[in-house]
């Protein structure tokens, strides 16, 4: 019996944790959910996995190219054995670039690094961006089913209160009708948040790696905090955070490089040979070769200057491009975040509070007969379309602040 017990009791414990483990992975703050969708996001490891690319062509060309060894028998009569060979000779070969090209190249190298990581680090910033953009969506709807389930609920005490009033002889029944569609009404949009809510889940669900059916819950709701920088400010900041400006000046460097590698091409490169020769059978004697490449073609490498002189140029030109652009497109989401902070203030500061205090009052006044049921159920929804107004201000107002920290990101 006492056997019985104990395996229930540890069956039951096991499920119980279980239960509770998968509700704590299923619930996500911001900075989690964030947490997940670069952890798991393929564009992220695609962005990794080409910093260990180039981290591969540095290696490549920073290294010289292999020796060559070589045997070499000749003068071998017929029928005569190889260590009878008029002259034997076994050796090395090396051939060296000029030392300061292999400098040159590990420098562009480092820089093709350098524009891999800013490529990595915007990519995560538009993955960041577009995750919050989802949390606040799901937030967004969740808030908008609150407010019109809450509606319902006011709309079937109104029904009551309307039905009461029938009943007495005070209203016609038409107002009991009125009350019914306009609670018809409402849930048909419940419906319509009901699906809105599990598309926006359906994305984030695909942004953190998950499948898209599975149900979570998160921690943090909507919330307004004022932006406080001014536009030059705001600029200079995020200009300089910018990656795709950053990509774009490790570009001219690397390409500046480019061309300083270009102009050496005129420089001779080495080449070391060593062995040993042996004539006749006789004993084998050490020798050593130097060489130098001559660069006689002239037009091959002048037409890698003419390249990459083209080349830089055109880097330049997408710099200062680039610039331009950036600069805009932060003003213009600036500008967008500053129209929705001041709509949000202004259901704060007085929308919201106006609309309360007037439900209260025309509740009051129905029941007193002030007001008609026509009148009170216009201030339902007033309410309901003030406070789901509010929330899409605010929806817009913090989807403008993300939509600020990529402005100007540029995917190539």
């Amino acid at each position: 019996m006492r056997k019985n017990l104990s395996v229930f009791f540890f069956i039951f414990l096991f499920f119980t944790l279980d239960d509770a483990f998968s509700q704590e992975k299923n619930v996500y703050s911001l900075s989690e959910a964030i947490d997940v969708a670069l952890k798991n996001n393929p564009e992220v490891k695609i962005a990794e996995k080409e910093i260990e690319s180039a981290k591969g062509r540095k290696l490549q060309a920073f290294s010289p190219q292999q020796p060559d060894l070589t045997f070499s028998w000749e003068g071998i009569y017929s029928g005569q054995p190889l260590n009878r060979a008029n002259t034997r000779l076994i050796g090395v070969e090396q051939t060296l670039e000029f030392p300061y090209k292999l400098f040159v190249k590990k420098s562009v190298s480092n820089r093709e690094i350098d524009i891999t990581y800013e490529n990595l680090n915007r990519t995560k910033s538009l993955i960041t961006a577009e995750g919050k953009r989802a949390f606040y969506r799901i937030n967004h709807q969740q808030k908008l089913l609150e407010i019109l389930e809450s509606s319902v609920g006011l709309l079937r005490q109104f029904q009551e209160a309307t039905l009461l009033k029938y009943q007495s002889g005070d209203l016609p029944y038409f107002e009991v009708v009125r009350a019914k569609v306009e609670i018809a009404k409402t849930q048909n949009e419940i419906i319509e948040a009901k699906k809105e809510l599990i598309s926006a889940k359906n994305n984030l669900n695909l942004l953190l790696g998950r499948k898209g059916s599975e149900d979570f819950q998160l921690k943090d709701e909507l919330i307004f905090v004022p932006f406080l920088k001014d536009k030059a400010e705001t600029v200079q900041e995020f200009s300089q955070k910018n990656h795709t400006l950053k990509i774009a000046k490790f570009t001219k460097e690397r390409e500046n490089k480019n061309l300083h590698l270009a102009n050496l091409s005129f420089i001779p490169d080495l080449r070391f040979s060593g062995g040993f020769f042996s004539e006749r059978g006789g004993k084998f004697i050490p020798s050593f070769q130097i060489g130098f490449s001559l660069p006689l073609w002239w037009w091959n490498p002048q037409g890698q200057i003419q390249e990459n002189k083209a080349n830089l140029n055109s880097a330049q030109l997408r710099e200062i491009a680039f610039e331009r652009i950036v600069k805009s497109e932060i003003e213009k989401a600036y500008e967008l975040v500053k129209i929705s902070e001041e709509q949000v203030l202004l259901f704060e500061k007085s929308i919201l509070i106006e609309v309360d205090e007037e439900l209260k009052a025309g509740i009051n006044s129905y029941q007193y007969n002030q007001i008609e049921a026509f009148g009170l159920l216009d201030i339902y929804r007033t309410n309901k379309t003030t406070k789901i107004e509010y929330y899409k201000a605010l929806f817009n107002y913090l989807s403008a602040l993300a939509d600020l920290e990529v402005a100007g990101e540029i995917t190539q």
